[in-house]
């Protein structure tokens, strides 16, 4: 049974010789001096020396040792450094590992060398493999399923004048949302929001280059989740302005988006601004709730959503927390 008393640096030796994790001490030039007796047998090692000596760097695969030797150069200067990368076994066996450097330094402050502890983190690697290529069919479902409800749509509507209109911004809606999905490719959970605004507002621009201006600085990130909510809130200001704004009956939009900290937190505003050709003759529409519902899912996303009429149009200002 341990005890403080018994912390000698013997017992302490016994104790990472015992480790399950593969330990390594390094020497100041990043040559290996030891390896606890599981981290062998973790990397299917049969004899130490035929490691001892060598370059650590040298032990991992090509691309990855470029890697390894910028984090002992870190770990040099920050302390520890952790990282994750693949590298099989001695025998080949194909392995990913968690990994942290740890610079060691003596009783005189100086730099002696490093400690490395390695998990095998393969089974992990592979689950999330697994649920990146589930995710990625499931996204690829639902854009089927999206193109399928809209097919759907104008086949209920054809012909019925009625059924028709609401199809249509139905169908837009329904595009706006799909159009979001489709710039999360591969693993990716982040997008640029200039990027999305600029697809959202592609098809108006192909037909009148100069009636929606955009104005969005680049590296400017978001989640899928507030992508989805800015999709549909430009999606309905679109709808509404085809309708009955600048889009349908001339003018133009000023479409912008800035970053922003309201009380300590960061948030993405976005702002929709309508200059129409004729004068707004009604700020409600009797039966109209797409913006009723937009000011729900913006509230429950911990945003908000405002609309500052205008005589030529209405101002439109969303602003949304950023995730994280």
């Amino acid at each position: 049974m341990l005890s403080k008393a018994e912390l000698s640096p013997e017992s302490l030796s016994h104790v990472l010789e015992q480790s399950t994790d593969c330990v390594k001490l390094v020497d100041p030039q990043g040559n290996l001096l030891w390896m606890n007796p599981n981290g062998l047998c973790a990397m299917e090692i049969d004899d130490f020396e035929q490691l001892n000596g060598k370059e650590w760097a040298n032990l991992w695969p090509q691309q990855a040792q470029p890697m390894i030797r910028s984090a002992l150069e870190d770990a040099r200067s920050a302390g520890v450094v952790r990282l994750e990368a693949f590298c099989p076994t001695a025998k080949g066996t194909p392995r990913w590992w968690d990994i942290s450097v740890s610079a060691v330094r003596g009783p005189d402050g100086a730099h002696s060398g490093f400690i490395s502890v390695s998990r095998d983190v393969s089974q992990l690697h592979a689950d999330r493999e697994a649920q990146a290529i589930l995710l990625s069919e499931m996204r690829h479902r639902l854009k089927n399923s999206f193109a399928m409800v809209c097919a759907m749509l104008r086949t209920v509507a054809r012909g019925d004048a009625a059924n028709a209109e609401f199809a249509s911004d139905m169908v837009a809606r329904i595009s706006a949302l799909a159009t979001a999905q489709t710039l999360f490719g591969g693993e990716a959970e982040q997008t640029d929001l200039h990027d999305l605004l600029a697809a959202l507002i592609l098809p108006f621009r192909a037909a009148n280059a100069s009636l929606v201006e955009l104005e969005c600085g680049k590296n400017h990130d978001i989640d899928r989740r507030e992508a989805d909510v800015i999709s549909l809130v430009v999606g309905e200001l679109t709808v509404n302005s085809t309708k009955h704004g600048a889009i349908g009956h001339g003018g133009g939009i000023a479409l912008s988006a800035r970053a922003e900290v309201v009380d300590g937190q960061p948030r993405h505003v976005v702002v929709w601004q309508e200059q129409s050709a004729r004068p707004v003759a009604s700020r409600s529409r009797s039966g109209g709730q797409g913006l009723t519902l937009i000011e729900r899912i913006c509230a429950a996303r911990g945003g908000t959503f405002d609309i500052d009429w205008q005589d030529s149009g209405l101002i439109a200002t969303l602003s949304l927390p950023k995730a994280g």
